[in-house]
């Protein structure tokens, strides 16, 4: 009997899910930049990590989303590390 995920933790597996499968055509153009994911959607691309986080705090009012640095290979760091919702990352 398998434990039910939590909505963070599915949000989290299916963008990281859909980002590994793009990521040779994110490499390939917006290498270096971070990408605020929702719902399996790419929502936005900035600069930093930091910018993201900012912008999924306050473009999705609570809602559980995840930001992911486009690189070469994907580095998954973790549930903590990617995942966000109003007042907790």
């Amino acid at each position: 009997m398998s434990a039910k995920r939590s909505p963070q933790r599915e949000q989290v597996d299916r963008n990281y899910e859909v980002f590994v499968k793009a990521l040779p055509e994110l490499a390939a153009t917006k290498a270096g930049r971070t990408v605020l994911m929702k719902d399996g959607e790419f929502i936005a691309f900035f600069d930093t990590d930091g910018d993201a986080i900012e912008a999924g705090r306050r473009l999705l009012s609570g809602q559980p989303f995840s930001v992911h640095e486009i690189t070469e290979r994907p580095v998954d760091l973790g549930y903590f590390s990617h995942v966000g919702s109003l007042g907790t990352l």
